[in-house]
């Protein structure tokens, strides 16, 4: 078999020196120990395995894998982005995919935005009609530095100027009408710049590339901003303004400040406050939202005061509540039975800003007490309390009972069951309600959160042709002899893809076992992780199954790994639902218990070598890690015995009672 382009790029880099340039490494006979770059440590616990081309973080990440996985978390990179990086860090050169059309269209989308910013920001800086732009700068307290970080400009008043300008540089003039920076006048039969007369800022990804503008208006009688209308590298809803700069900092200070404008980003900036990002002035969407969440799980929401910046908050926040990802969590119920209960994976927190003020004026005018309206941000359910008890009748029984129905499922989303308690407690005195009552409502929100999950996951796979029924004679254990050139995690994978029904049931599995559900972790292949993650996507997303589909969601490079998973599936027997089902559960333990294995034996390596020179607290270090890794493999193993043991007595049971009724 060929090798494929993960593997090419995976051979070529010397993985200690790539990760070299992100956290120091030292020798430690064979492999290289450092300080993960993951998390904050005094031990270091980071250990690369040069042999193998893999890495293992020992303490709190608890994670590991090759340079793919290495890169796309440190860089927070979508697979395409990390393979397009590592092999232009390597120089293998990657593949048409058959979308060149579509990627030379959007490279040139990309280079006309990029000589329009570099033509806005030289206007700026010298042409003598800009004076009234660089005063406007100057007044709200930009230097000349920041204006130049953000690349500002200003649109000529004139009709034409950008679009002369650009035609010169042989740009096509239905290249600027795509890119949204020329319009076309129907009744003159003409076009004409899109924007005049404004102060210019260009709105970039999260690579840094400009993909539009807003523009800001100097007369009253046009709209104060303007944006660059929709084009296929520009959708407002899914753009986070000022991400391709603040990113570093978000993940560094694990904090993410939302404000509503250009300038209140810039400013924060220009005063060191590089964790703040714009929503563009719309209620935040879930695609904002996603993107954020590649870097923290915590956000600040600093946004206006007034009535109608309280329902923008509103509406971001019910936004952020459906979108957000979300955590299973284990609890005991009264009755000492443990469930899994789908929490919020994220903290939320609204900052009041003063009336009448924006973030920039705050910044500006007292830089302390920013710091402070952030420090002091209220959680989430506080702030709803105090908006729905401003807005509420809660003399009424209708007005108690809107107050409840608002409220609850926002307790039931809290992560700590102290945390729930204590605003049950405070919403039974609000509504002066009795508690047993409230916490009987929260506990409903949680069954119907649940339930609503689990009708999303099995409404996505409901419409999976049936498998056709084979030789009876043929089992999973007997097939999987048949096909050692496919390796274990492989077997799985293609299990789930002939039948993504089986992704919803191991998901039940493993909740009711207490295990986690799969993850794309559980596979090693970096190819594997991908087309699994994507798959769990495609399955909560509210699109009916359809192989063809999925195969267009997924990176074009994929698709060749993804054809041979499929065929070898194809070739699985599919005759006996309950024998697939025995073989994929168990073929995900032995996944985890092989890699616990391995990591075990990884440690005892470690350790041996650390013995071997003299270095005994290195040795002790990892005893606490050895010892989890022991305790964890134990429980696997055990249920390894356990889980077919329980299928089977319950397979047997319904043939039982199909018999008895027959």
């Amino acid at each position: 078999m060929a090798i494929n382009v993960t593997d090419e790029i995976k051979q070529r880099v010397d993985i200690v020196e790539f990760i070299s340039r992100y956290t120091s490494l030292k020798r430690a006979g064979s492999v290289y120990k450092g300080l993960c770059p993951f998390h904050s440590e005094r031990t270091p616990s980071f250990v690369v395995f040069p042999h193998t081309g893999t890495w293992h973080c020992f303490g709190a990440c608890g994670t590991g894998g090759d340079v793919f996985t290495f890169v796309m978390r440190k860089e927070s990179l979508a697979f395409r982005e990390a393979l397009e990086f590592l092999a232009a860090q390597v120089g293998v050169e990657l593949a048409a995919t058959g979308n060149e059309a579509h990627s030379e269209q959007r490279t040139r989308l990309y280079e006309v935005n990029e000589a329009a910013a570099a033509f806005f920001q030289q206007v700026l800086a010298h042409h003598p009609m800009a004076e009234k732009a660089r005063a406007y700068l100057k007044q709200r307290g930009i230097d000349e530095a920041t204006a130049q970080t953000f690349r500002l400009g200003y649109a000529l008043p004139g009709w034409s100027g950008l679009r002369d300008h650009l035609l010169e540089r042989g740009f096509t003039l239905d290249l600027l009408l795509e890119a949204g920076l020329i319009k076309r006048s129907e009744e003159r039969q003409s076009t004409y710049d899109a924007f005049r007369d404004r102060v210019m800022f260009p709105i970039c990804d999260r690579q840094g590339r400009v993909i539009g503008f807003g523009g800001r208006a100097f007369d009253d009688g046009t709209p104060k901003y303007l944006n660059t209308s929709e084009t296929p590298i520009f959708r407002k809803s899914h753009v986070v303004y000022g991400l391709d700069r603040a990113h570093r900092a978000i993940r560094e200070q694990n904090r993410a400040v939302i404000v509503e404008g250009y300038m209140d980003v810039i400013a924060a900036h220009q005063h060191g406050y590089a964790n703040v990002v714009a929503c563009m002035g719309t209620a935040l969407t879930s695609e904002q939202l996603q993107q954020l969440q590649r870097y923290t799980n915590n956000f600040v929401l600093a946004l206006d005061a007034d009535a109608a910046g309280q329902q923008a908050t509103i509406r971001g926040l019910n936004q952020a509540r459906q979108s957000l990802a979300r955590v299973q969590k284990p609890i005991v119920t009264p009755g000492g039975q443990v469930q899994l209960q789908e929490r919020l994976g994220a903290n939320l927190f609204i900052t009041t800003l003063p009336e009448g003020r924006d973030p920039d004026d705050v910044i500006r005018q007292d830089a302390q007490q920013w710091e402070r309206l952030v420090a002091e941000a209220k959680p989430l359910v506080d702030f709803y309390f105090d908006v729905i008890a401003h807005q509420t009748d809660l003399s009424t029984a209708p007005g108690k009972g809107q107050a409840v129905a608002e409220l609850t499922p926002l307790i039931a989303e809290l992560q700590d069951e102290i945390e729930q308690q204590h605003y049950i407690q405070r919403l039974s005195r609000m509504v002066q309600v009795d508690e047993a009552i409230i916490a009987s409502r929260v506990q409903a929100s949680a069954r119907t959160m649940r339930a609503l999950a689990g009708h999303q996951r099995s409404a996505s796979a409901s419409s999976t042709t049936p498998a056709q029924p084979l030789s009876a004679s043929s089992a999973p254990e007997k097939h999987t002899e048949a096909h050692r050139r496919y390796d274990t995690e492989d077997h799985l994978l293609a299990n789930l893809l002939t039948d993504v029904d089986l992704v919803v049931w191991l998901t039940q599995q493993t909740e009711q076992y207490q295990l986690a559900p799969p993850q794309p972790q559980d596979w090693q292949r970096v190819e594997n992780q991908e087309i699994f993650r994507t798959l769990k996507q495609f399955l909560n997303s509210d699109e009916p199954w359809d192989i063809e589909l999925f195969q267009e969601t997924l990176d074009p490079h994929l698709h060749g790994h993804l054809a041979q998973l499929l065929a070898y599936g194809a070739t699985l027997p599919t005759h006996n639902p309950n024998l697939v089902r025995e073989d994929v559960i168990k073929t995900l333990l032995r996944i985890r218990i092989d890699r616990l294995r391995a990591e075990t034996k990884r440690i005892k390596y470690l350790q041996d070598e650390l013995q071997q020179n003299g270095d005994l607290e290195g040795v002790r270090s990892f005893e606490k890690v050895m010892n989890g890794y022991l305790r964890e493999l134990a429980h696997l193993q055990r249920q390894s015995v356990r889980i077919p043991q329980e299928l089977f007595r319950k397979t047997n049971q319904r043939r039982d009672i199909q018999l008895a009724i027959v």
